[in-house]
């Protein structure tokens, strides 16, 4: 991407804090959020306090703070267990959408792990369009869209042996439309690298039909968007 392209980019989109924000539309994503991930970590074994809550809390109240949106969506796996939500999760969930409703509206798009999630919260939707932009969660292949936004894969870039939650930008590489995939919210997700990922790794059978290496990392440094080379590229430089 030319220098204009990402700026372009960046005039288009804020990402920040996991969260893309549409510009042009007062209208802030984020995925997988994957609500009661620390619990099932304790039921593994890890037995000290991941403070999930506060985390996820905090994490919110900035974006606001930063992006003020008109309309937050939640864009599946808000939910981590697929079939058993307990009263802290159901706290948390609470306490999530007090939150983010008190300054703007909420949407939730269920994803695959939100089995649960229209037992608890009504007006869950599949998708959500609005002004050319699709947002779905990207389990599922989708047909008709405008500029798509999906989560699902929860894609890391590794640099340097280091590796960092990364979205990622494909311009008209979705049927002709351009392509965001959005990184795992939640930060006990560890996130899958995807240096050297192909099409068909991809879990979102979205992806299954993109060319990967065209598709480019945006990280956050220092709470600053930076757009790196697309993946072909970093592969050759690996």
């Amino acid at each position: 991407m030319s220098p204009a392209g990402e700026a372009d980019l960046l005039s288009r989109f804020g990402f920040y804090k996991g969260a893309l924000y549409v510009r042009g539309l007062s209208l802030c994503v984020v995925s997988d959020v994957h609500i009661g991930l620390a619990e099932t970590l304790y039921r593994q074994g890890l037995h000290f306090p991941l403070h999930e809550e506060e985390t996820l809390i905090e994490r919110f109240e900035t974006i606001l703070e930063r992006f003020s949106p008109e309309v937050f969506v939640l864009d599946g796996d808000i939910f981590h267990s697929f079939d058993r939500v307990s009263r802290d999760v159901r706290e948390t969930f609470s306490t999530v959408l007090a939150t983010l409703r008190a300054e703007c509206e909420v949407v939730l798009v269920r994803g695959s792990h939100d089995t649960m999630l229209p037992a608890i919260a009504a007006g869950s939707v599949e998708r959500y369009d609005r002004s050319g932009y699709t947002v779905v969660h990207g389990d599922r292949e989708v047909d008709d869209h405008g500029t798509l936004v999906i989560g699902h894969d929860h894609p890391a870039i590794e640099i340097d042996m280091a590796r960092f939650p990364c979205f990622l930008y494909g311009e008209r590489v979705a049927r002709g439309k351009d392509l965001i995939v959005m990184p795992a919210f939640n930060p006990l997700s560890p996130g899958v690298v995807v240096n050297y990922t192909r099409g068909r790794d991809f879990l979102s059978p979205i992806l299954h039909r993109v060319d990967a290496g065209s598709l480019q990392p945006v990280v956050e440094v220092d709470g600053e968007a930076v757009v790196l080379p697309p993946l072909a590229g970093i592969r050759r430089f690996a």
